[in-house]
């Protein structure tokens, strides 16, 4: 926004610019670092409830911000409080949903996302039009401190994780809400006697690790495939390309020959309400689409249609070569970034943290989500602060390493990644535990039903 430009003396890309977006990242690295301590010891809704009280602070700084430095101090507040959030969320939600509805239930969590996208890109459009005030970029800013405030105001009214009340010893107030969720209110319901049987047998297990020795993510051969399949994840989305439509966007249609920053702004609106609608239709799909399939696949898609994008952009590498371009080809390279971002949301919005949480055990789970995001933001430190210095360098040009990053996923998906759907976080253990979980993963399971009434599995 140019207002908001002018005000702090920014440029659109750059190393002043990166700095901005960077300073975010740092702060959500250094918040992961606390986020097994929060929510293993206070509970899932202390971990959301913390991160929200934190996020309306950050809001606070970075609205009233008069120079780069409160700016700066605000964005670190800002990354420090979502690592609590990002951490917690999806944790509860990958606790608390049944296994039939598991992805769904994550994968639309991480799809309202969208909701603030779009309410940030169309209040930016509306009030970039007053083009003296500093309300153009301080109300979009403000706005932030709405959402986490009603996310506060909900943790008194949600119940805790039934794991979580288990790893604790309060087995009657896990078994109500399991009755309540899963049983039809029947404490007695089989489906509620397996689950605590399976979550009483896992926490005896793992009973006495301590929340800080994070060596229990690589202590064993299961443990060390978790992790693998969440470094996977964490890296595979945050490098893919994504992050350039996230944060360069206005940039990318610069390259495409587009310089109105009004129509820019119109444009960025336009891509959220695409790719919301291609998240929710991922996050729709999450329980019927395998995990794998739809990563290596996807990741083969997204290197095809960044390969085009590449191309049209080449094309408007001047003045004169963007006239001679036309108006035509300017807007097919904007449908390619469209599809991009629509196609990227169906496949790793709603996966990327229901597969993180789902791929780790009970007890390592929030200290794991906390290094998915430690390393979601080593990424993302790249994304911000080098892809601004790059763009600046060599403009498009730079777009041909995430097609490259996509192919190599789809290659390593299809080779080494492991299928989460279809089974309990329990079950799970037996896939992980395998000589070689991708093939285990494979195998089909059924229930049946005893002579007592108790449920169990077989092969």
């Amino acid at each position: 926004m140019d207002q908001y430009k002018k005000y702090f003396h920014k440029e659109e890309t750059g190393a002043s610019t990166g700095i901005i977006f960077a300073i975010y990242t740092i702060g959500s690295m250094v918040g992961a670092i606390f986020t097994g301590a929060i929510v293993d010891i206070g509970g899932r809704r202390a971990g959301m409830g913390v991160g929200a009280v934190i996020l309306m602070i950050g809001a606070i700084v970075v609205t009233a911000a008069q120079t780069q430095a409160y700016l700066l101090g605000g964005r670190f507040v800002l990354g420090f409080g979502i690592a609590l959030g990002t951490s917690a969320a999806p944790t509860y939600a990958i606790e608390l949903a049944p296994p039939q509805w598991r992805a769904r239930v994550t994968g639309y969590y991480n799809t309202f996302f969208y909701s603030g996208s779009i309410l940030a890109t169309g209040v930016t459009y509306a009030t970039a039009k007053n083009k003296t005030s500093e309300l153009a970029w301080r109300l979009p800013l403000g706005l932030q401190c709405i959402p986490p405030l009603f996310i506060l105001l909900g943790c008194f009214l949600i119940p805790e994780s039934p794991r979580w009340l288990c790893s604790h010893g309060r087995i009657d107030e896990a078994t109500q809400i399991l009755a309540k969720y899963h049983g039809a209110g029947d404490v007695n319901h089989p489906v509620v006697q397996l689950e605590l049987q399976e979550f009483q047998e896992s926490i005896s297990v793992q009973k006495g690790r301590a929340w800080w020795d994070w060596r229990q993510l690589v202590h064993t051969h299961s443990a060390r495939w978790r992790l693998l399949m969440v470094l996977l994840m964490s890296y595979g989305s945050q490098l893919s390309g994504n992050s350039v439509l996230t944060y360069y966007l206005p940039s990318m249609y610069t390259q495409l020959g587009i310089v109105s920053t009004d129509r820019r702004l119109l444009l960025t609106f336009v891509n959220s309400i695409v790719s919301c609608a291609g998240a929710l239709a991922g996050s729709a799909t999450n329980d019927w689409i395998g995990r794998r399939t739809k990563l290596w696949v996807g990741s083969i898609l997204l290197a095809g249609i960044f390969s085009a994008v590449t191309g049209f952009s080449s094309q408007f590498t001047s003045k004169a070569a963007a006239a001679g371009a036309g108006v035509a080809l300017s807007n097919a390279g904007v449908a390619m970034i469209f599809l991009f971002g629509c196609v990227y949301s169906f496949i790793y919005t709603p996966l990327t943290a229901t597969y993180c949480a789902e791929s780790l055990d009970n007890h390592t789970r929030a200290t794991g989500m906390g290094i998915h995001i430690i390393m979601n933001n080593t990424a993302n430190f790249y994304n911000t602060y080098v892809t601004a210095i790059a763009l600046k360098s060599i403009a498009w040009k730079y777009y041909l390493v995430f097609v490259a990053l996509n192919l190599t996923y789809g290659i390593i998906w299809y080779f080494i990644g492991v299928e989460t759907k279809g089974r309990t976080l329990e079950e799970l253990k037996e896939v992980f535990e395998a000589p070689w979980p991708p093939k285990a993963a494979l195998k089909k399971e059924k229930m049946v039903r005893k002579g007592d009434g108790r449920l169990d599995r077989v092969v």
